[in-house]
């Protein structure tokens, strides 16, 4: 599968890439798999394509990392900021980094 990849913040800056053009394994079939697979190039790949660092959007729309990829789709990546919560909603990963609530209180 063919995708078209845009790098921005961090993730451009570290590995000094803005975008490019990629043929993946069909096994890489979600935003997960692909930046697994963007992992394998090594090193400050590895770190800079780790599912805790980066957010993602797929042909403009932010998405988690279980989102279905299809050929010729168009992802962003760029490092996770606090304070965009509101785009990642269904991502899991994100919870509130307040002292005073409890987990129970979480919505």
């Amino acid at each position: 599968m063919k995708f078209e990849i845009v790098y921005f913040g961090k993730p451009k800056e570290n590995l000094n890439i803005s975008q490019e053009t990629v043929d993946v394994p069909e096994e890489s079939l979600t935003l997960s798999g692909l930046l697994a697979w963007l992992c394998l190039r090594g090193d400050v790949w590895a770190q800079e394509m780790n599912e805790d660092r980066v957010r993602c959007a797929v042909n403009q729309e932010f998405a988690g990392l279980a989102k279905p990829l299809n050929d010729n789709d168009e992802i962003a990546i760029t490092a996770h900021y606090h304070g965009c919560a509101e785009f990642w909603v269904d991502d899991p990963r994100l919870r509130p980094n307040h002292a005073r609530m409890k987990p129970s209180e979480w919505s």
